[in-house]
């Protein structure tokens, strides 16, 4: 079994750091690379990337002629920031267009593990756009713009679970990984480049997590060999199993740093 799931994470894990194909061509703001666009796409939307004046209103401006095109994702009406290679905020657009920029995002996960050693997981709503019904960490979610992840944390492990954090205990930061994916968004022309950051608490005794937003289909709390078995299964995220491989101290593929 051990190395049954050490073969499938390894197998995770490239999943999880593909390059893209073919080479996307790169998106500047200024002297900064931003983010990159099929090259397919790039005649298409040359004219219209920002070069000067305000440029998140260029870009809300292209996310609209984007979505009309049919090359956004699940529209969301929540802005996510759009960062240089030092991290600055540079300027910010339409979360539904992020994976056809290629503009790297940030996300948080919380591993919650019952006190008898149960681990929480929540089941993804079956209309949400990416891996829908896939089983999921009990909270994982993107952080906003204008937000820190501690502010995304506290957010997310709310709506999602119905969770203060101020009401569980032993929160722990866990661990950061990139990652590197094609995306079906824009019609199979997106790549998602995103740092996971993972962080794991203890849900006290006789709590039990509730959605708030209508994008989790429920939670189950289960002993680590169905977790385990699960995973094997395909019926979790893969993000989702790389946090919980962990997080669980699993055996990791031995050419992973």
């Amino acid at each position: 079994m051990a190395a049954d799931l050490q073969q499938w994470l390894g197998a995770c894990r490239a999943r999880l750091s593909a390059a893209p194909l073919p080479t996307r061509h790169p998106l500047r703001l200024g002297s900064e690379t931003v983010g990159s666009v099929h090259p397919e796409l790039w005649p298409h939307m040359a004219a219209h990337w920002p070069s000067s004046g305000d440029t998140s209103e260029a870009l809300a401006q292209l996310a609209n002629r984007l979505r009309a095109s049919g090359h956004a994702g699940a529209w969301r009406d929540e802005l996510l920031a759009v960062r240089g290679a030092s991290g600055h905020e540079l300027a910010a657009v339409e979360r539904g267009v992020v994976r056809v920029l290629g503009v790297r995002t940030e996300a948080v996960h919380l591993v919650g593990l019952a006190p008898d050693g149960r681990v929480w997981l929540q089941q993804r709503a079956f209309n949400k756009a990416n891996d829908p019904g896939l089983w999921d960490t009990m909270v994982g979610g993107l952080v906003a713009q204008g937000e820190t992840r501690d502010q995304a944390l506290v957010r997310e492990t709310w709506e999602e679970a119905g969770l203060r954090l101020l009401d569980l205990s032993d929160i722990r930061p866990g661990g950061v990984f990139d990652v590197s994916k094609p995306s079906p968004e824009g019609g199979g022309l997106g790549h998602l480049w995103e740092t996971i950051h993972w962080f794991t608490t203890v849900v006290p005794e006789g709590t039990t997590p509730v959605n708030q937003d209508g994008e989790v289909a429920c939670f189950e709390a289960l002993e680590p060999d169905a977790v385990r078995a699960r995973v094997l299964a395909g019926l979790c995220t893969d993000e989702a199993a790389w946090v919980l491989a962990q997080a669980l101290g699993w055996p990791l593929p031995v050419s992973d740093p």
